[in-house]
């Protein structure tokens, strides 16, 4: 009998624990990627962005998808996948004007995705 309760204690502290961190990985991961994201518009806006801001941003991004992929759903990651690869395309070209939408909905994206990942009465129910 106390082994069971003590094996309980254990699963529910261990449940607990990666619940937190997942938060918390989520979490910080996109407001890192959201402030590079700020820093891209603005320049894009201003006509400075390069390909290489472009791609800076890129590899964040992929050095980050990896782990997210254990806590984000892949369509999620996919549609800022493909966000992404449009408005470097469009830096690429020096199309700032393109750009820009496309920036704005990766922003949005990273505002509203780690929402969806906290302890919220609305995320439970």
């Amino acid at each position: 009998m106390i082994r069971t309760i003590i094996s309980i204690v254990i699963t529910l502290a261990l449940i607990v624990g990666v619940s937190i961190y997942d938060i918390y990985y989520v979490q910080t991961t996109f407001q890192v990627f959201h402030e590079e994201l700020r820093t891209l518009k603005q320049k894009t806006e201003l006509g400075d962005a390069t390909y290489s801001d472009g791609l800076a941003v890129r590899s964040y991004w992929d050095t980050k998808k990896q782990i997210m992929h254990i806590w984000v759903p892949h369509t999620v990651l996919a549609e800022i996948d493909y966000q992404l690869d449009e408005a470097i395309g469009f830096l690429y070209v020096q199309d700032y004007v393109a750009a820009i939408p496309k920036i704005e909905v990766i922003l949005g994206l990273s505002e509203n995705v780690p929402n969806s990942y906290t302890l919220h009465p609305g995320n439970i129910f």
